[in-house]
């Protein structure tokens, strides 16, 4: 008898652990948004990155990261069903795919501030007519009044393209994270500061969390992570630079 319930509880120990560990698909956007992340067919980096595999490895976890344009994401995550996981989310994206569907969020892995790039002679501005945006992403600070024409959306594939054209004034301005613009202004194009953020336009901070359809625990795992790990969270911040 004695056996038998040793044998007993090493199964259930065993059936506890493979609930709680696993491989999965993360699907993320293949967009360059350094240093929070990038996406393209060479792989994906970045902060957030990192953090995913800093909590897969402290889980028993093994992700498989799948870069694929912002759209056709949210497909495959919330209408096709075909991806474990999609990072970033937000309960306010993507409701139309959404619609219907039980998503469940982690806390935030990064808050983000999104607003507009402008020259600094137009930093004063309270208004504008045109703006750009990388394809798939959505200015919501400005939907009312891109619904109600008033304002005309240009929609690129790339980042820096978007950035050119407000430093041309094809545009009013950009619309992007802050800190994913001043980064590609300073690292990537080698003009800091020809582009500022404008701080008296609409511009709102949004959580960027990891989302599941079907694994809830895993979502559960990861908020324990994100408030016992608060080390890990600080140095892979400041080694990417990255102040909320």
């Amino acid at each position: 008898m004695q056996r038998l319930s040793l044998l007993a509880a090493a199964l259930a120990c065993i059936l506890s652990t493979s609930a709680w560990s696993g491989s999965f698909t993360v699907g993320v956007e293949a967009t360059d948004y350094l240093p929070i992340y990038k996406g393209d067919a060479g792989g994906y980096t970045g902060y957030a990155r990192e953090l995913l595999d800093a909590f897969a490895a402290k889980s028993g976890h093994t992700f498989t990261y799948k870069p694929m344009p912002v759209a056709r994401l949210f497909n495959e995550f919330a209408v096709q069903k075909s991806l474990d996981f999609k990072f970033p989310d937000n309960a306010y994206w993507g409701g139309d795919a959404k619609k219907g569907v039980s998503v469940v969020y982690s806390k935030g892995l990064i808050a983000v501030t999104e607003g507009l790039m402008v020259l600094p002679a137009n930093k004063g501005n309270t208004s504008v007519a045109k703006i750009a945006t990388i394809r798939g992403f959505t200015p919501y600070s400005y939907l009312d009044q891109i619904n109600a024409k008033k304002i005309t959306v240009s929609e690129v594939n790339t980042p820096d393209a978007a950035l050119n054209m407000a430093e041309a004034g094809r545009v009013d301005g950009v619309y992007m994270a802050q800190i994913t613009a001043s980064y590609i202004l300073a690292e990537v194009m080698k003009k800091p500061g020809v582009l500022v953020f404008a701080d008296k336009l609409p511009s709102s901070k949004n959580d960027f969390s990891l989302s599941t359809i079907g694994h809830p625990e895993v979502i559960k795992q990861m908020d324990e992570f994100l408030s016992k790990e608060k080390d890990t969270v600080a140095r892979l911040k400041a080694k990417y630079k990255i102040v909320e």
